[in-house]
C-alpha cells in the first residue's frame, strides 16, 4: 500500500498529540459506524498507537535505553500503521467531511499557491554502521519511499550531534553536513566508538529554500 505518510508530525510530542485525537476517534463505535470504516484496521490502529503512548509514558517515567528503545520501535509500527489505515479509510472516504479528517491530522490539498520550490516533504534516513569508525546514513524522500532526493531539491543537510542523552529539539544537533546525493558519510574518531549519534535530515533547493526537518533517529557508532 502506498506509504503517504508526510502529513505526520515529525516531532515526537506532535506526533504523540495527534495519537490522542486518533485514539480518541477511532474508540468511538459510532464514528466506524458513520464513516464507513474497516472494523479490525480500526482494532490494528487503536493497539498500534496505544502501544506507543504506552511506550513513550514508560520512557517518560524512566529514561532508559531500554525504555527508549522500546519507544522508539513502538512509535514506528504506530506511524505506519496510522499511513496505512489514512490510505485506506480517510483520504479518499467520502462519508467523511473535511473538518472530520482535520481532526486526524489530514487536511484538503491546498490549490493555492505555496513559496515556489519549498519543500514540503523530508528525507527519511536509514544508518548503515557496518564499516568501523563510519556511519552511512542513506535518505530517501518521506513521500515516495525512492531512493533520492524530491524534483527541484539540491541536496539534503544532515544535523548531527554524538550525546549522551536523546536530545529535545533539533537545535540541540550543533553538527552539520550536506549531500547533494545518497549516501551521507559520517566519520568518528577511534575514542567516540561505542557512543550514539542522533542525527535528522531536511531538504534544501537551489536558492536556498528549506524544507521541514524528518524525525530525529539515531544510531551506535561502530
Amino acid at each position: 500500500m502506498a506509504s503517504t505518510g508526510y502529513w505526520l508530525p515529525s516531532r515526537e510530542q506532535d506526533l504523540a498529540d495527534l495519537c490522542q485525537h486518533w485514539k480518541t476517534g477511532l474508540e468511538n463505535t459510532a464514528n466506524t459506524a458513520n464513516f464507513g470504516w474497516k472494523a479490525p484496521e480500526v482494532t490494528a490502529a487503536i493497539t498500534k498507537i496505544t502501544a506507543f503512548l504506552t511506550a513513550r509514558e514508560a520512557y517518560e517515567a524512566v529514561d532508559s535505553t531500554v525504555n527508549r528503545l522500546a519507544k522508539d520501535e513502538a512509535k514506528v509500527g504506530a506511524r505506519a500503521e496510522m499511513r496505512d489505515f489514512a490510505n485506506s479509510n480517510i483520504r479518499f472516504n467520502r462519508q467523511m467531511k473535511d473538518e472530520d479528517k482535520l481532526v486526524y491530522g489530514i487536511r484538503r490539498p491546498d490549490r493555492t499557491s505555496t513559496p515556489a520550490g519549498a519543500p514540503e516533504t523530508y528525507p527519511e534516513a536509514e544508518a548503515d554502521t557496518s564499516v568501523i569508525r563510519q556511519i552511512t546514513l542513506h535518505f530517501w524522500d518521506s513521500g515516495t519511499k525512492k531512493r533520492g532526493k524530491p524534483h527541484g531539491v539540491h541536496g539534503a543537510e544532515i544535523r548531527w550531534a554524538v550525546l549522551d542523552r536523546s536530545p529535545r529539539a533539533v537545535d540541540d544537533l550543533t553538527q552539520s553536513n550536506f549531500d547533494t546525493a545518497t549516501p551521507c558519510i559520517l566519520k568518528f574518531d577511534e575514542n567516540q566508538r561505542g557512543l550514539r549519534v542522533y542525527y535528522c535530515l531536511r531538504w534544501e533547493t537551489n536558492t536556498t529554500l528549506k524544507g521541514p526537518f524528518g524525525e530525529i533517529s539515531s544510531a551506535i557508532i561502530p
